[in-house]
């Protein structure tokens, strides 16, 4: 079975909410990796969630390119390809605020560099503007901290069985 290198840098990292319910699919990590050219990790200072593909209202996190002098930092897990299959219709269905991507990371030592999936902003310079006005964070790394205090969205509080699409509360509704 060919396996596909995939950089997990938010909520889906070990210990953090998606990968609890993802566990089965990702397994675990096998290794710790940043990416090679400048990437952030940003993420609102209040909780919201623009992805119709997740049911959860929290400080999400999305890679954005270009934010010197950050590189991010995440996991990188060995998936198959119908994991792939299965990250892509959470993250990229319905017009969410991620694209997979092919992403360059390698190992805190530099020594290995590897092209991995990633799903990156779909609209990074509105990501750059939101983290530049103050209503977000350019981060190196997500830390656990900010993944806690989630809750359901509102559609699924109401009918947790929905399949979704799941309820939009955009960041990016101010920053044109």
């Amino acid at each position: 079975m060919e396996l596909f290198p995939y950089f997990a840098y938010g909520t889906t990292q070990q210990g953090f909410p998606h990968h609890r319910r993802l566990a089965d699919l990702l397994g675990k990590p096998a290794g710790r990796v940043r990416t090679v050219a400048p990437h952030a990790v940003v993420v609102p200072r209040h909780a919201a969630c623009s992805n119709p593909g997740c049911r959860l209202v929290h400080r999400m996190a999305v890679l954005v390119p270009g934010v010197a002098p950050l590189r991010a930092e995440g996991d990188l897990f060995l998936v198959p390809g119908e994991t792939i299959a299965a990250l892509d219709r959470m993250e990229t269905g319905a017009g969410g605020p991620y694209v997979r991507a092919t992403v360059e990371v390698a190992a805190a030592d530099g020594a290995e560099i590897r092209t991995a999936q990633a799903y990156v902003a779909r609209e990074p310079a509105r990501w750059r503007a939101l983290a530049e006005r103050g209503d977000a964070e350019a981060l190196a790394a997500y830390p656990r901290g900010l993944a806690v205090g989630e809750r359901l969205k509102d559609c699924c509080a109401r009918d947790p069985a929905h399949a979704g699409p799941h309820d939009v509360v955009d960041p990016l509704a101010a920053v044109r």
